[in-house]
């Protein structure tokens, strides 16, 4: 019986440890924008307030495993709070103003990203007017997709190459986005700009 109780006792204390650690991280909106997140570690509250105009946040993109990002309709001095649950990179955006869009990437609680949010290496020029280059190491696949998420592109990966071309130039101006794929598991989601 002790031992029962020691083991939940040190259960409880683990956890209370890790979400004492956890932090509110403020999302003004505000200008048709959202602000900039940094430093997001898993268990923090993404706390979105409204500030002016009307606005909700929608999910874009979110880690395997993770809760859906929908706040529906807000209200000025109502926040949504969103809790991160699992590492990697969320994407999300205005369901009103689409090209309102904004991201963030979490850590682990150890601040280490999980192994397999790290496999693209770099993707440029960035803004893009024609090519976009995209290096990889053991992605699968790549979608490119535009704002209100429509895909545009499906690009199958040479696994025995490291380099892949995009091209852009038929393109309209604009935001979009690239989404890797491995073992048909989303990798991860990044922002792209598309120039004249």
């Amino acid at each position: 019986m002790k031992k029962s109780y020691s083991l939940i006792c040190a259960t409880l204390m683990v956890l209370f440890t890790l979400n004492a650690n956890a932090a509110n991280i403020n999302v003004d909106i505000t200008n048709n924008a959202f602000s900039t997140v940094t430093n997001v570690m898993v268990n923090d509250v993404i706390v979105f307030n409204l500030i002016e105009g009307t606005h909700t946040v929608v999910g874009l993109s979110v880690p395997s495993g993770a809760t859906a990002i929908n706040s529906g309709a807000m209200t000025i001095g109502t926040p949504y709070n969103y809790t991160v649950l699992v590492a990697g990179n969320y994407g999300y955006k205005c369901g009103i103003h689409q090209t309102m869009v904004g991201g963030f990437q979490a850590t682990g609680t150890t601040g280490i990203l999980a192994p397999s949010t790290n496999l693209l290496t770099t993707a440029y020029p960035n803004p893009v007017k024609d090519k976009l280059t995209v290096k990889y190491d053991g992605l699968e696949l790549i979608e490119v997709l535009n704002v209100i998420g429509e895909k545009i592109q499906t690009i199958a990966l040479d696994a025995t190459e490291s380099k892949v071309e995009i091209d852009f130039s038929n393109l309209p101006s604009g935001m979009y986005f690239y989404r890797t794929y491995k073992e048909g598991a989303i990798v991860e989601t990044k922002r792209i700009v598309k120039t004249k």
